[in-house]
């Protein structure tokens, strides 16, 4: 009965199929990069270049993207031309709570659940006004230019205005990942001579007695969040992060937008899984070279920017993929919606998870994540022989074959891949995978059933432009 179902409905897709105007679009175009250095060693890979880009081309193009307009310097302009409009969008937790489940197996399980309030939102020049504050209150703190501040804590509006906040006082922002282990978090704030350091409240009980051990006790604690009840702070110099914006609202201290395109902005650490973590020092210029680079990929994928898009804010920002991309969307004109891994479906938080709720135009991920994407799909799917379950082997194997020629299937996609193609919020229209490669098998199985461009580690490598602060061209 199965089979003949899905006969069925695999004819009749084949008799609706349009060309796919991506796979034309790409196809005209032709090979995107090539190789234009052989590899040091076989362990190495060969150095890869957009097609059609000569010496001379790549030479204009570096220093025209390294010396061009920082990103501080957009985002001023962009923040003065919006003005009033939405920039920012964030969910505060309710409450966390264990639900009991059964799993596909008939197990009961434990799940932790996330309630979240409604959206709150910020304008471009709210924005603006709370990066410049909290940079003068840095000032007020006694910090001066040239000094180092850390920032310890998961990705949320506050990092961001802590970090532009710093290049304002010209100051240079320090990021660690907050899976650090204390060894290498240590090592972190000790090499770059850390002045202060914003954190979670939660995280200074770890993060006081490593600044004792060390003799760090001179190190500005700036905390976000509250503080652990019963938490011994004797002589240590903490502050919460509100209080150094209040102080930098009604401070006489004057700003400044840096220029010097090979000025010291950023000190990024690596996740440190292989042994100390490396301090990846960028210039603006070299942040500039990287997200015009990448901005121009972004819009490509994406296409015009379209009224009402956002953008969700999941991953580390300790990472430059997402920090780069962040910044693009924001100067883009895209609505940044900050959200968390936690509660990115709706199967893990409550009312919605973050996707349903923000329904972002691009999607921004690691392999991990994407892995857990199909594994988790293909966990639901009913079992192998069953009526239902030949129709989906059925309809994807069409659908890839109509892939492989170039081809679209819209009868496909409304019958048969509609369910899982809500999971994203139904406005994606780009997903980008960097970090690490992306099995072949899981790029197809994206490809497929969400059937929404994705480009991959060839395109778009965030561990090269973690370590090597790379243009893309």
């Amino acid at each position: 009965m199965g089979g003949c179902v899905a006969t069925l409905m695999v004819r009749r897709s084949r008799a609706s199929e349009v060309p796919d105007r991506y796979i034309e679009e790409r196809r005209r175009l032709g090979p995107l990069a090539v190789a234009c250095a052989s590899p040091e060693d076989e362990a190495s890979s060969s150095i890869y270049r957009v097609a059609g880009v000569t010496d001379e081309e790549h030479s204009r193009i570096c220093k025209e993207w390294y010396e061009g307009e920082n990103m501080l310097q957009r985002l001023e302009k962009a923040c003065a031309e919006r003005g009033d409009k939405l920039a920012i969008a964030y969910r505060t937790v309710k409450k966390v709570e264990m639900e009991q489940r059964t799993d596909s197996a008939g197990r009961l399980k434990s799940w932790q659940v996330t309630y979240l309030n409604d959206p709150t939102y910020m304008s471009y020049g709210e924005f603006w006004n709370k990066l410049i504050a909290f940079g003068k209150g840095l000032r007020k703190l006694g910090l001066s230019e040239g000094d180092a501040v850390a920032i310890y804590e998961d990705s949320r509006w506050e990092w961001l205005a802590s970090l532009l906040g710093t290049w304002t006082q010209g100051m240079t922002g320090v990021t660690v990942y907050t899976n650090l282990g204390e060894a290498a978090l240590l090592y972190a704030l000790m090499e770059a001579e850390c002045q202060a350091i914003v954190c979670n409240g939660k995280s200074v009980t770890r993060l006081l007695p490593l600044l004792r051990k060390a003799k760090l006790d001179h190190t500005i604690v700036i905390y976000l969040n509250a503080l652990p009840a019963g938490l011994n702070i004797e002589d240590m110099n903490l502050v919460s992060w509100n209080a150094v914006l209040d102080t930098g609202l009604h401070s006489s201290f004057t700003h400044q937008i840096p220029s010097d395109c090979n000025r010291r902005a950023l000190i990024m650490y690596t996740s440190g899984t292989e042994a100390e973590p490396k301090g990846v020092i960028h210039t603006f210029g070299s942040l500039n070279a990287g997200a015009t680079a990448l901005g121009d990929r972004l819009n490509e994928l994406t296409g015009p920017k379209e009224e009402g898009e956002t953008y969700l804010v999941y991953l580390p920002l300790a990472h430059i993929l997402e920090f780069i991309c962040e910044m693009i969307m924001l100067t883009r004109g895209s609505l940044l919606c900050y959200g968390s891994p936690r509660t990115l479906t709706s199967t893990s938080a409550r009312p919605r998870g973050d996707l349903a709720e923000f329904k972002p135009m691009l999607f921004v991920g690691v392999p991990r994540i994407f892995e857990t994407i199909r594994k988790t799909l293909l966990s639901q799917l009913p079992p192998v022989g069953s009526v239902k379950r030949s129709i989906f082997d059925a309809a994807y194997a069409a659908r890839l074959q109509a892939i492989r020629e170039g081809k679209d299937t819209p009868f496909l996609n409304e019958k048969v891949f509609k369910l899982p193609r809500a999971l994203f919020g139904g406005k994606m229209r780009g997903i980008v995978c960097g970090g690490a490669p992306l099995g072949d098998k899981t790029q197809e199985f994206m490809n497929v059933v969400f059937g929404i461009p994705m480009a991959r580690r060839v395109r778009f490598d965030g561990n090269v432009l973690q370590r090597n602060s790379a243009a893309d061209r």
